[in-house]
């Protein structure tokens, strides 16, 4: 969809949350709409900045070939939603046989080294957010990782879900960003769909008991349900601050999430000293890089490896260049399909069973996921069609920054002559 905008700078430059509907210059420009921001790995909100700007070539022709394909970088974008998928699963496997500290620790240390390249790249400015913002993802592992001892991965990647309510929330509250019905209609819908997915999660079990009690329901809630949410929440923060981060230096995206990881490996570490394991006999076998050398942990050792250095860190490299060929719209439908890529890789691998809960409350949350997606223009146009409206005669909008506020302004004839 090309889009026309109105540069009130005079510099060209067009904001990277700018929608259809908004304006913001002096001068008429037109681009191609990419759509939103996408969550990349729960850790950053990578927003495309040029939309017309021609992608790089690789030295490699085959990868061109792939990436410059149309059905290439989707299909990649698809195998990172997979990858994603099996850290759930996984996980559970590890928490199996390593506290949950080791795990989780040896996951982010290895992600850390291989993203520590771009560590040296970050720059300065930017290091007290990555590691603020960092702190929080570290809460959003943490808690993954405990809730994976005695909840279903399923279930603990579905409740992560949430952050489709915790970074908007975070955008009215922090910028002030208006979040009406009618400003963000997507946003309603999909925490609607949200708590409706959870209560279904949570509330409902339909091997339980054949009639439905509230109490019962309640008691069935346990702490690793409580700390699903906490992760969406930790989760959640750590991509509102990313998102702060990626306007302020858009070709920052790796040292930014290197940083993180880095900073959620600090404080793996620290949960390690603080658990105690360290100090039980035989405690090298479940730690880098005695895991590694024990011939009985190699099964837990090549889980570590995978999380670590695959579906973490490797995974995230790769997504970030496909995401270029990719408009962001299409490429949040596709990785929304992460839980269901989990819930998969949960009955393969750990043989567990669903209910028709699971099944409801993942949908819904996986439509949350895919609503939030939407422009509120297609929401507008859905209004306009029943009401008979004329799309001409609508009032222009413009988002205008504010001493880091959002302020809408209508606009009518000011402007309306430009257009023509």
């Amino acid at each position: 969809m090309v889009n026309t905008v109105i540069d009130f700078e005079g510099d060209g430059a067009i904001p990277q949350s700018l929608t259809e509907e908004n304006l913001y210059a002096d001068n008429i420009i037109t681009f191609v709409d990419d759509g939103p921001c996408v969550e990349v790995g729960h850790l950053i909100e990578y927003c495309p900045v040029d939309h017309t700007a021609s992608q790089p070539k690789y030295s490699n022709a085959l990868i061109e070939q792939i990436l410059s394909s149309y059905i290439g970088p989707r299909v990649v974008l698809a195998l990172v939603a997979i990858l994603y998928g099996t850290n759930f699963s996984l996980g559970a496997l590890m928490n199996d046989n390593l506290p949950a500290s080791a795990a989780t620790s040896g996951r982010m240390v290895l992600a850390a080294l291989v993203l520590s390249p771009f560590l040296l790249h970050l720059k300065p400015n930017l290091r007290p957010s990555v590691y603020l913002g960092g702190a929080f993802v570290s809460l959003g592992y943490v808690s993954q990782s405990i809730a994976l001892i005695d909840t279903s991965p399923a279930t603990v990647s579905f409740l992560g879900s949430c952050t489709v309510l915790v970074c908007p929330l975070l955008q009215w509250i922090v910028n002030k960003k208006p979040m009406g019905i009618k400003d963000a209609p997507q946003t309603w819908l999909a925490a609607f769909l949200c708590l409706s997915g959870v209560a279904t999660l949570e509330l409902f079990d339909t091997s339980a008991s054949s009639s439905f009690s509230i109490a019962e329901s309640m008691s069935r809630i346990g702490v690793g349900d409580a700390l699903s949410l906490v992760q969406a929440v930790g989760f959640g923060v750590g991509i509102f601050m990313s998102e702060k981060m990626m306007k302020e230096e858009p070709d920052a995206a790796l040292p930014i999430t290197a940083g993180m990881v880095a900073t959620a490996a600090f404080f793996s570490m620290i949960w390690c000293f603080a658990d105690g394991w360290m100090r039980e006999p035989g405690w090298e076998s479940m730690g880098l890089p005695g895991l590694f050398l024990d011939p009985n942990m190699r099964p837990v050792a090549m889980a570590v490896a995978w999380t670590g250095i695959i579906s973490t860190s490797t995974n995230f490299c790769v997504e970030i260049t496909a995401l270029g060929r990719v408009p962001s719209s299409e490429a949040s439908v596709i990785l929304a399909t992460e839980p269901l890529w989990a819930s998969l890789f949960a009955a393969i691998l750990l043989h567990e069973q669903f209910g028709a809960n699971d099944y409801i409350g993942g949908a819904l949350m996986i439509s949350a996921c895919l609503v939030n997606t939407l422009q509120p223009s297609f929401f507008h146009c859905i209004v306009r069609g029943k009401e008979g409206g004329n799309e001409n005669e609508d009032n222009l909008r413009t988002v205008m920054r504010n001493e880091g506020e959002y302020e809408t302004v209508e606009l009518k004839e000011a402007i309306a002559n430009k257009l023509q």
